[in-house]
């Protein structure tokens, strides 16, 4: 069976913080992924006995686009503060749950966007300098996020 998508069955979202919190179900193959990434080899076997929570922390406007079309973005001060209250909270849950094993995977940026400033790139009315040319998708947003976008609208 080909797994379409990661559900997130459950999550909270701390926004005075600056994260959420949520449980995260992960295919074999990218449970794998990031215990061996953070080289948790003993992990490996634990996959159904595992519970993963994700934090999702707020993040600041910046980074920029390659010229080969990739994201980059540094991680700021600011949000490495909200990621690591964000884990936290996230191990005393699982302290308290009687986890043991605890560990945390390297960062991992999802939804990208905000790559489009208005009045930089667009006017206010999304227009570029081209004739005739406009950007409105996740590309332009009057501020950062900080939900995961279908959680926004």
């Amino acid at each position: 069976m080909v797994e379409k998508s990661f559900p997130w069955p459950h999550g909270y979202d701390f926004h005075e913080n600056g994260y959420m919190l949520t449980d995260l179900v992960l295919p074999h193959w990218l449970y794998w992924l990031f215990a061996a990434q953070v080289l948790r080899f003993d992990r490996l076997p634990a996959h159904k006995r595992s519970l993963p929570i994700m934090i999702k922390a707020r993040d600041e406007l910046g980074g920029h686009l390659t010229k080969r079309g990739g994201v980059r973005k540094r991680i700021n001060e600011i949000e490495r503060k909200r990621l690591m209250n964000g884990y936290d909270h996230a191990r005393k849950i699982l302290v308290n749950s009687g986890a043991r094993n605890i560990y945390k995977t390297w960062y991992l940026a999802v939804h990208p966007g905000e790559t489009v400033k208005i009045n930089e790139a667009v006017d206010s009315n999304l227009k570029t300098e081209l004739n005739n040319r406009f950007v409105c998708d996740c590309a332009v947003t009057p501020e950062a996020w900080g939900l995961p976008p279908p959680l926004l609208y």
